[in-house]
């Protein structure tokens, strides 16, 4: 798989950072003076522009060798968007992303630590722990953090996992947001992470966030898309790049994906 590397320090990117959502509409005027005007959804875009200030020599060496593999803006490229939430509908836990166990029923609509009802309740009538799993094609063996909101009116302990990395936590019957950072090491395509449920406990879960970074940001609601493009390029044939020492590089990288 290529893949825009990760920094060394476990970010997935430097800033500042921007990113840009570009939409075109296509207008047709009419010979009788009318105007026909249409969303053109397939031309729509999503461009990252970093400006990266004091890259190691390793970090800028990884970012130039996949230049390099995918010859500017020719090939295609794995990009975990720096900016948002990689999973997919983060709070509809029936939708086609996630896997769940057999006898763990779901009821969704219950009220969640926002205000309003877009929990889910999770009631796991199995003999044994069952788990609420998605799994993406993005590299195993980054730096990832993974966060839920939780509670459990009995104070049962819930669990997270992220490949094979697990942290239990315990739980009360208020809201709690749940985080955990994992590294796994392991050399693979797509990493999988879940929350874990014991036999015959019932947890409610709101808002589950997977980064690739050390430490929780601000929760992102997703629907059907999530922020791991597979399909992103250079936006440029030519990277600008400036050497301020022997292990210090400015460099300014701008990358696009037209994947909706």
């Amino acid at each position: 798989m290529l893949v825009f590397p990760q920094l060394s320090t476990g970010a997935s990117a430097l800033y500042p950072l921007t990113k840009l959502r570009m939409q075109r509409t296509v207008v047709n005027p009419l010979a009788d003076g009318r105007t026909d005007v249409f969303a053109d959804p397939d031309a729509a875009q999503a461009m990252w522009e970093m400006r990266a200030s004091g890259l190691t020599r390793n970090e800028w060496d990884a970012i130039d060798n996949l230049f390099e593999q995918t010859a500017g803006g020719w090939k295609s490229f794995t990009f975990l968007d720096p900016t948002g939430n990689l999973l997919a509908w983060s709070e509809d836990f029936t939708g086609s992303a996630w896997a769940l166990d057999a006898l763990m029923a779901s009821t969704a609509g219950i009220a969640d630590p926002v205000g309003t009802t877009r929990a889910t309740r999770f009631t796991n009538s199995a003999q044994s722990t069952g788990s609420v799993t998605q799994t993406l094609a993005a590299p195993a063996d980054f730096q990832y953090c993974l966060s839920v909101w939780a509670r459990s009116g009995a104070g049962s302990p819930v669990s997270l996992r992220v490949g094979a990395t697990t942290g239990t936590f315990a739980l009360g019957p208020a809201w709690k947001r749940l985080t955990m950072s994992a590294h796994s090491g392991a050399a693979s395509d797509t990493v999988a992470c879940a929350v874990e449920i014991d036999a015959g406990v019932v947890v409610d879960l709101f808002g589950m966030q997977l980064e690739a970074q050390l430490a929780a940001s601000p929760y992102k609601q997703t629907g059907a898309r999530g922020g791991v493009y597979s399909n992103a390029r250079f936006a440029s044939d030519e990277l600008t790049v400036t050497a301020q020492s022997t292990d210090v590089f400015d460099a300014l990288i701008q990358i696009v994906s037209t994947e909706n």
